[in-house]
């Protein structure tokens, strides 16, 4: 660090200046774990297996709190399957979805990959139409609709999963099935808007027609969906068979078994969404549209959350304040990576309550409504327009759910001491006692374009006592000020 450094560079170097173009989201912070996975983790028992991996649950030594571990080994999986786990992981951490699972961090050790994710005690949708005799047709609304939210925000992002099915779809609880996550991206990619993909892949009963035959697009994960509603409300397949190529046979034919007494007792709105989820590409609804049929609209209604929690979540996102790029990254990597699933709980609820037509992202308009309604019309529009600026980070005109979190949790609960010290240990990363300008560019890097310089005088704006790094007291004081 300079020390000749003038006023003027000073404020040159100021967090406003030097920041702003940082991109700051929820994946930023899924990084690569430098330590070995069983310091950190203790191993319980086994979930589920894979021929290249299996899915074990544990527990995070230090918070305690339950996880996933998915873990590959190395000698027996192939490069090409290695590959897709790279993709996985990419396409993974840029979703952020309260109905989309959610990776926490990955080690690479020589003979093993573990991916840590959110724990879901319910297990499988599939396991569920298993044991279960039936399900009311307000239960598979109220599925099918956290479902196709997924399915909206990841259309919009240009994500296609390709691979939809109850094996796919985890119940977040045991006896709760109205809180669901979308997990496996292995086979998903990325689409271009108005582009289309070739090449068959999924899983037989529940592939699209188009996906056999000809080009396809996001719409094959509608198909899948309508498979996956189908069997919710009749426990078999609309188009089954001995062999894989006896279903693609009768998926091309498109003719759907309703021979089942079970469909005379299943409504005609139900029917009707079945029928414009499995037919021709051209006549298929969007997940958005899919979202506003009146099977779900009138099925799959959300009671409000407790008023307290409500009150709550408004009032802290009324005192949220974005003062800086650094204690945003700060507390977006405390919101995701180190509130309990316990306080989350609650305002995932909240979330959903507030996000009224499902498409897994907060509008303005979503807001004020909800606003009224709970804080009274007294300088609403005001008061929701400074919300939108402060909390709206990433400034594309909605609130996304990690800036959800990070604004609406009580700020005393986000800065807690303990979550200051994992976020100070997380940049800290030579366990030196103080943060260099390297070990913020190691964490914050991503995928911004910034050179070497500038996070020297981020450092630098910071740095109280001229050291040229942030020690534990600089870094508490940056985070906390103005709180």
């Amino acid at each position: 660090m300079g020390c000749c450094a003038s006023l003027r560079s000073k404020k040159i170097a100021s967090p406003e200046n030097r920041m702003d173009s940082l991109h700051i989201d929820a994946g930023t912070f899924v990084l690569t774990n430098d330590k070995r996975f069983q310091e950190v983790y203790m191993l319980r028992t086994v979930v589920s297996t894979s021929q290249y991996y299996e899915v074990r649950a544990a527990i995070h030594r230090e918070t305690n709190e339950d996880r996933l571990v998915k873990i590959f080994r190395k000698d027996i999986t192939p490069k090409i399957a290695y590959e897709k786990l790279k993709i996985e992981i990419a396409i993974t951490k840029t979703i952020d979805h309260p109905n989309v699972i959610k990776f926490f961090e990955i080690f690479e050790e020589p003979s093993k990959v573990y991916i840590s994710m959110e724990q879901c005690k319910g297990g499988e949708l599939f396991e569920e139409i298993l044991k279960r005799k039936n399900f009311s047709e307000q239960q598979v609304a109220k599925i099918m609709k956290e479902i196709f939210s997924a399915l909206a925000y990841m259309h919009e992002q240009g994500i296609v999963h390709r691979d939809l099915k109850p094996e796919n779809i985890l119940l977040e609880d045991k006896d709760d099935l109205i809180n669901i996550k979308i997990i496996n991206f292995s086979t998903a990619t990325i689409l271009k808007k108005d582009a289309f993909l070739s090449g068959v892949i999924g899983t037989a009963y529940y592939i699209a027609p188009e996906v056999i035959t000809s080009n396809y697009n996001e719409k094959c994960d509608i198909w899948s969906a309508g498979v996956v509603m189908f069997m919710l409300l009749s426990f078999y397949p609309p188009f089954d068979g001995n062999s894989d190529k006896e279903i693609l046979e009768k998926v091309q034919r498109g003719t759907i078994n309703y021979k089942n007494p079970i469909w005379t007792s299943i409504s005609n709105q139900a029917k009707d969404l079945i029928s414009k989820l499995l037919c021709p590409l051209d006549q298929r609804l969007s997940a958005t549209e899919v979202l506003t049929h009146p099977f779900i609209v009138e099925n799959a209604l959300i009671p409000d959350s407790d008023q307290q929690n409500l009150v709550s979540a408004f009032q802290n996102l009324r005192g949220f304040r974005n003062s800086n790029k650094l204690r945003d990254a700060v507390q977006t990597f405390i919101a995701t990576q180190c509130i309990s699933a316990h306080d989350s709980k609650a305002l995932k609820e909240v979330f959903k309550t507030i996000d009224t037509n499902g498409d897994g992202k907060l509008s303005k308009e979503e807001l004020l409504s909800h606003y009224k309604k709970v804080m009274g019309d007294d300088h609403a529009e005001e008061e929701v327009s400074q919300i939108m600026k402060e909390v709206d980070t990433d400034n594309n005109g909605y609130i996304n759910y990690t800036e959800f979190l990070k604004a609406s949790i009580s700020q005393k609960t986000l800065v807690s001491s303990q979550n200051l010290r994992r976020a100070f240990d997380l940049f800290d990363s030579d366990k030196s006692g103080s943060i260099s300008a390297a070990e913020l560019k190691k964490v914050l890097q991503g995928g911004n374009n910034t050179d070497d310089h500038v996070w020297k005088q981020i450092i630098k704006a910071f740095d109280q006592n001229s050291d040229g790094e942030i020690d534990l007291r600089e870094f508490e004081e940056i985070i906390t000020r103005s709180l």
